[in-house]
């Protein structure tokens, strides 16, 4: 490959950490007879009130980011899942309220005040129409959630004693099961219409620590065995008889506090975790004698344990199905751990990068130089210089704390780097930036209508001119310099047809990838479909309609083309002018997919394709538009757009025996259950050529496969974890990371070594 060297420089100078994992859960219970339904999702909490959305399937990925705000932290999750109903998503965090939250926006939906103190334990019951909450002052709440989306309605108040309520748990749908902070463990009765409904039934007390009372910080209920599993601040795990409120089994394998507790779909396993670090496996004794008394079936062993965090683990969750079986864990090292339950002991593991940038926290300007990050109130903004020789070759010109407690969800800056614009769940601010003295100097710029207006994605057409979607999914463009600049001209978007996992998931239909050009903008949905808008007649065409995710897309302006990568690592390439012009003749050879495409999509390197991070960004070089680079949470990526990839004549490699760290049956990324076929196009475009995977295709084209250009492709994976990736001038790329802790305190934090091309 010939041309003008290409520098990566390594900055490691961006300061930026997300919050502490709090809590987990999945959307679904676990099913053994049943596959993996498509919208099975993982809600993950964190300590400065982010929620995060995963998607276990195609090796994980993150879906939705639901931005928190200064003070906040989500210290318990709950789903809500009703057949034919919209997941409903509930979350407690420090105050007294409850949250249901708007998952189709990302916007609170509800918030139910119990007015009975901070709440600091949820629990949702077995009919999934009742939620319990435990509060600081003793008291135990049951709220009614059967009035469907964000109706929460007061139920009763437990007979309320003195401790706080730590966790909580149900015994179906009649008993709440409570652990406290005087070292008791309290049964209060539910059922309905019963005349001692909210007394309390039993009381069970845990060891006492010598200097201190004892914390009960973890409640499981085991309907299998009919009992209860309790975990405390002494490290002790205990198994209670519900029926008879007596031990069953004691054991203390934690050296400090047990915080979480999980268990499989059988109740054979349980799972424990805590400050210590370690998880531990008990595993129950089950006899094949059936004339053996019950009570043998109850016996419990410590089987086993590992250290796969680096410390504190907050929260455990798991789900098993036909397809499915994860352990889930996090906790204070930030990033979640994916195990298997059924084989945890010896099987494999997976430990999800510190940063998942599905959602950038960072932007690179060319013009003046810039690299900006952001995360929760905050703004800082570096200038890199062009001195390649100079050891701290940048400078932070610009710290900016918004004064309101709300986290931002997205910035953008214009192309001369003058005007900031800062997205967010219920205001958009816009902000000059006018350099002076080695300084920018910051002033707000008014406009009221989009202080009223939340917005999730924003990019800028011209210097002036923006394009944004709105947390409404609307599209919307406003010209900053209009005498009209209070009013927002809106764009037609193509309709999305209802689908059943579109209903139980809403967000998946909503705009999540936008990128614009001054003549062109493209849209991206969840669920695969992808728009493309001509900004000068505002005129809308549905691009195609793919089966999966999209992670990442980028119009590359040269080639009048847009690169769309999707969740199981597979490059598209779309012609958009053959699209949005539609004038060719039917014996024209131009088509929807490129030449490139068509001969490259099915035959990606497997180093590429088996990647397990997603990929999450793509840029272009301004020298060579053929050039295309592509980036992952811990990659990076290259393709020569201009040649073909070598065809390997190895057979096609057998499907991957299953490892248990992701979904291995085959339901439809759009389907839901057993859902009948729809009426929905599920495929590329019928205009889209096959895509060539055949063998012969060097020979038709004239290329010998040993003399291509072995620089056709490049991959590496030293660096980690990536928080973005772009150019900075047409001969030089950064890559930003986000230096682990034992190398935080490096000085040459942007001149590191660079790898040149």
């Amino acid at each position: 490959m010939t041309g003008p060297q290409t520098i990566i420089h390594r900055s490691r100078f961006v300061d930026f950490t997300p919050g502490n994992i709090t809590s987990i859960a999945f959307s679904h219970r676990s099913n053994l007879e049943k596959l993996t339904p498509s919208d099975l999702r993982v809600a993950i909490g964190r300590s400065n009130g982010d929620i995060e959305i995963w998607n276990p399937r195609n090796n994980w990925f993150q879906e939705l980011t639901i931005p928190g705000g200064k003070g906040r932290s989500i210290e318990g999750l709950c789903w809500c899942n009703i057949s034919g109903e919209p997941l409903r998503l509930f979350s407690i965090g420090g105050s007294t309220v409850i949250t249901e939250w708007n998952l189709a926006t990302g916007e609170v939906l509800k918030n139910y005040d119990c007015n009975a103190g901070v709440i600091w334990s949820l629990a949702i019951n077995d009919d999934m129409n009742k939620l319990a909450v435990g509060c600081d002052n003793g008291t135990v709440v049951i709220i009614d959630i059967s009035g469907g989306s964000g109706v929460l309605e007061h139920d009763t108040i437990l007979v309320r004693q003195e401790s706080r309520i730590l966790t909580l748990t149900w015994n179906k749908n009649d008993f709440v099961i409570g652990g406290c902070s005087d070292g008791r463990i309290r049964v209060w009765n539910c059922i309905q219409d019963n005349e001692s409904r909210g007394r309390l039934l039993h009381t069970m007390k845990v060891d006492k620590a010598k200097n201190e009372s004892t914390l009960v910080w973890s409640i499981l209920y085991l309907p299998a065995t009919n009992q209860i599993v309790s975990g405390d601040s002494t490290g002790s795990v205990k198994f209670w008889d519900f029926q008879y409120a007596t031990l069953s089994s004691s054991f203390k394998p934690h050296n400090a506090d047990v915080l979480c507790l999980t268990t499989d779909v059988t109740n054979t396993h349980v799972f424990t975790a805590g400050v210590d670090r370690k998880i531990f496996q008990f595993t129950r004794n089950i006899s094949n004698n059936n004339n053996q008394k019950g009570n043998d079936n109850k016996k419990w062993i410590n089987s086993s344990n590992r250290l796969l965090h680096g410390n504190d683990v907050r929260a455990l969750a798991g789900y098993q199905s036909k397809g499915a079986d994860f352990l889930v864990s996090g906790g204070v090292e930030k990033t979640i751990v994916v195990s298997s339950m059924s084989s945890y002991a010896e099987g494999n593991y997976r430990k999800m990068p510190l940063v998942e940038p599905f959602t950038k926290n960072v932007l690179i300007n060319k013009e003046q130089r810039l690299l900006v990050m952001w995360h929760e109130t905050t703004i800082k903004i570096w200038v890199i210089g062009d001195d390649l020789d100079f050891d701290k070759n940048y400078k932070l010109v610009c710290k900016l704390v918004l004064k309101d407690d709300q986290n931002i969800s997205n910035c953008t800056l214009s192309p001369d780097g003058q005007v900031l614009v800062v997205s967010r769940n219920y205001t958009t601010k816009l902000f000059h930036l006018q350099p002076e003295e080695g300084k920018l100097i910051v002033t707000k710029l008014d406009n009221d209508l989009l202080l009223k207006t939340g917005t999730r994605i924003a990019k800028f057409i011209d210097n002036s001119k923006i394009i944004f979607c709105t947390t409404d999914d609307e599209l919307v463009s406003l010209d900053l310099e209009s005498d009209n600049d209070e009013k927002f001209e809106y764009i037609e978007t193509s309709d999305v047809q209802s689908t059943k996992s579109g209903i139980k998931v809403p967000y998946i239909n909503n705009i999540h990838q936008l990128d614009s050009t001054a003549k062109f903008a493209v849209i991206s949905r969840g669920c695969g479909i992808v728009d493309l808008i001509n900004l000068e007649t505002k005129e809308t065409k549905c691009l195609v309609r793919l089966t999966n995710f999209i992670t990442a897309m980028k119009i590359n302006e040269k080639r009048n083309t847009v690169i769309v990568v999707t969740a199981d690592n597979k490059i598209y390439e779309f012609n958009i002018i053959q699209k949005m012009e539609e004038t060719a003749d039917e014996d024209s050879s131009s088509s929807l997919l490129t030449m490139w495409s068509k001969h490259n999509t099915e035959n990606l390197p497997k180093q590429f394709t088996n990647a397990k991070e997603k990929c999450q960004g793509v840029t272009f070089s301004n020298i060579n538009e053929n050039i295309a680079w592509f980036w992952g949470a811990n990659w990076i990526s290259r393709f020569d757009l201009s040649v073909d990839l070598p065809i390997s004549n190895k057979r096609k490699q057998k499907k991957r025996t299953r490892d248990n760290l992701t979904i291995t049956d085959e339901s439809n990324f759009m389907s839901y259950e057993d859902e009948e076929d729809e009426d929905i196009d599920l495929d590329l475009d019928d205009n889209m050529d096959t895509l060539h995977t055949s063998n012969n295709r060097l020979k038709s084209l004239g290329t010998n496969k040993n003399t291509m250009d072995r620089k056709v492709f490049f991959f590496t994976d030293k660096y980690r974890p990536i928080l973005y990736f772009d150019f900075i001038s047409d001969k030089e790329l950064v890559v930003v990371e986000r230096p682990p802790s034992m190398i935080e305190n490096q000085r040459k934090a942007f001149h590191l070594p660079k790898i040149v091309f």
